[in-house]
């Protein structure tokens, strides 16, 4: 991404700085940017967008890097929504941005006529929390924006996740809009009953398409086995960007009777791509037939399922590039045509818990003409009421309805087909650490090896203890075969680790799944210590229920163990064992872990599930230096900071 200056350079200096300054702002026009990693960043931005568009401000949304920063003074207001990831970092796409806005070239005050405020979205679980969006913010007051509402937080590891903050930020930001940016005269907020047309929709293509050839079985079937439902169509995504990966194998490694169905993909990529520890592989998943017959069904569209469609602006432009994105642009730009059933079947996320920003949308398709649908439109708006967020929680969140079980139960609601990308949410890929690393990391012939370690989830449903639920692109993963081909996207992650780090010791803890970025550093070390001649330690602490169900490439870690690794695993469910989690194992042997953290100057990293367990482990941690380093709880604290800050303890939790 460049500045955006005429410059050779491309950079912001005196010779440049007076076009900088006459750009004009178009009338009234709000830019929502995200910088999002899951998608939850993206969720808020559309919120965002939806607000500013009934206060009648032109808007555009889109994510921090493709834009240039020149961009943000050609708008009334600027808001930027963006989450922390990592050990404080940027999402993926919004780095390049970051790092333009750091450019020591940027005069002070070159965003002065740039109004602005955000919204962070962090996890407290995590040492670092929301900092990239304090980062940012603090940024661009730095550089002269000016701020028109007080920025928000919201915290994932609130009861309500990061809604439960953005709520009422939302109120503050709404009442901070219509003060320092009246409405025009004679012009009037638009009342939340009125459609507001989307920027994209569906019509019928002139281009005909045949779904046989697409690969979209038409029929599933009624059991509730899941290897014996028929599996989603195995032709590949266009994604943009992508890799082809052939599926050497999907190894389940937990037992057939075993509470937990973990499995280990073998990918073959034929090309070169390099990835170090941490580094995850995107997968993007398919919905089954069975389901996108279902809703087929309860939307009335069996007699255009198959029909070719297209997208297009609602509006006629001349140039695209300045249109807002559409909602599909993740794709390779030689997609253009579409039928209902692959868009439900590849690119719409039926099986999402819906939002309140969705029932919002269905409110304008609601009947009204009898009193079952006059009750089905008040319940829609109910929860639909950002004052009723509780209501939306115990009905959608808590129990995990997706929006394929909640629509039969308003059958009076019939969402247009022209709109269905607008209404019901895109799917999104989803992150896997890659467990591969070192020797593991190249086939013979030279092509690319990426190992993933998946906990398939399906897990009991905490209020229906009858009803199902699967993860969306876990059960899509467990149907696999090998043979098959799917598109991956590779990222580099956020552990960075380096191969002049490797005379160091590291203590590595990663309980379950958490494993899978520890075994792609441990083989990436030993490979990293025989190039360099030179001799590697590292610990691992790795946390299981059952050892004879889920610990993971024991046989590994004996192999591995002559090369300078040794593991101390912990079991929670044996019954012939005491209860034992990887902050459990700290404490066991905290002589160990203060040699390698204070006489060594090791580092630490920790990877698995959020919330509980990596706070654990830093209080653990803290115990032991406080027991063998004879500090102060506060001095303990204090020395696991400053770890941090110098890159010696580095978190990736999910």
């Amino acid at each position: 991404m460049t500045l955006g200056c005429d410059c050779q350079k491309r950079t912001f200096h005196e010779d440049c700085s007076d076009q900088f300054r006459q750009i004009v702002a178009r009338p009234r026009s709000a830019l929502i940017l995200y910088g999002s990693e899951t998608g939850n960043a993206q969720d808020v931005a559309q919120e965002i967008a939806r607000l500013t568009e009934r206060l009648r401000f032109d808007t555009t949304v889109i994510d921090l890097d493709s834009i240039e920063l020149r961009d943000l003074l050609k708008h009334t207001i600027v808001i930027i929504a963006i989450s922390t990831t990592g050990q404080g970092e940027f999402p993926q796409n919004a780095r390049s941005f970051w790092k333009v806005l750091l450019s020591s070239q940027l005069r002070p005050g070159v965003l002065r006529r740039v109004n602005f405020t955000t919204f962070g979205l962090g996890d407290s679980s995590y040492p670092q929390y929301n900092v990239a969006h304090r980062m940012l913010h603090n940024r661009m007051l730095q550089l002269g924006a000016q701020l028109f509402s007080e920025r928000g937080e919201g915290n994932e590891q609130h009861p309500e996740g990061h809604n439960g903050d953005f709520r009422a930020w939302i109120v503050d930001l709404k009442q901070g809009l219509l003060q320092h940016f009246p409405l025009p005269e004679g012009q009037d907020v638009i009342p939340e009953d009125v459609f507001l047309e989307p920027k994209w929709y569906l019509r019928a293509s002139a281009t005909r398409t045949d779904a046989s050839a697409n690969n979209q079985p038409k029929t599933g079937t009624s059991s509730e086995v899941l290897t014996l439902e028929t599996p989603p169509a195995s032709d590949l995504l266009p994604i943009r960007d992508s890799v082809t990966a052939d599926l050497i194998a999907n190894t389940r490694l937990t037992p057939p009777d075993h509470s937990q169905d973990v499995r280990l993909l073998d990918c073959r990529v034929p090309s070169n791509i390099d990835y170090g520890p941490g580094a995850v592989a995107v997968v993007y998943p398919k919905n089954f037939p069975k389901d996108v017959d279902q809703f087929i069904d309860c939307m009335g569209w069996q007699s255009m399922a198959d029909t070719s469609l297209e997208l297009v602006p609602t509006v006629q432009v001349s140039d695209l590039a300045t249109y807002p994105p559409s909602p599909l642009r993740y794709l390779d730009s030689s997609k253009t045509a579409f039928t209902m059933r692959e868009l439900l079947a590849n690119y719409l996320d039926i099986l999402s818990i819906p939002r309140r920003t969705f029932f919002a949308s269905l409110a304008h398709f609601t009947k009204n003409g009898n009193e079952d649908e006059g009750y089905q439109k008040e319940r829609i708006l109910e929860l639909a009421n950002p004052e009723l967020i509780d209501e939306l929680w115990d009905y959608t969140t808590r129990p995990k309805r997706t929006i394929l079980e909640i629509m039969p139960e308003f059958p009076s609601v019939k969402i247009p087909w022209e709109y269905a990308l607008n209404i019901i949410p895109v799917m999104r890929g989803r992150q896997f650490s890659i467990a591969s690393g070192g020797i593991l990391k190249r086939f013979e012939d030279g092509n690319t090896r990426v190992q993933l370690l998946v906990a398939i989830a399906n897990p009991p449903n905490p209020i229906i203890k009858l009803r199902k639920r699967y993860g969306v692109c876990t059960r899509y993963i467990a149907t696999l075969q090998a043979g098959q081909q799917l598109s991956l996207t590779i990222q580099p992650g956020y552990l960075n680790v380096s191969p002049d780090e490797v005379d160091a010791p590291v203590l590595m803890i990663g309980p379950g799944t958490g494993v899978a970025p520890m075994r792609s550093m441990a083989y990436e070390r030993v490979q990293w210590a025989q190039e360099n001649n030179s001799k590697q330690s590292s610990v691992l602490f790795f946390g299981c229920r059952n050892e004879k169900a889920d610990y993971f490439f024991e046989d590994e870690w004996q192999d591995l163990a002559v090369e300078g690794l040794t593991v101390f695993p912990g079991f929670s469910r044996d019954q012939d064992k005491p209860k034992t989690y990887v902050q459990d194992l700290i404490r066991q042997k905290a002589s160990l872990v203060y040699q390698i953290l204070e006489r060594d100057g090791g580092k630490v990293y920790v990877c698995g599930s959020s919330g509980n367990m990596p706070k654990g482990v830093r209080e653990a941690l803290s115990d032991v230096l406080r027991e063998y380093g004879h500090m102060e709880l506060e001095k303990a604290n204090e020395y696991l900071d400053q770890m941090e800050k110098d890159g010696r303890y580095k978190q990736e939790t999910w």
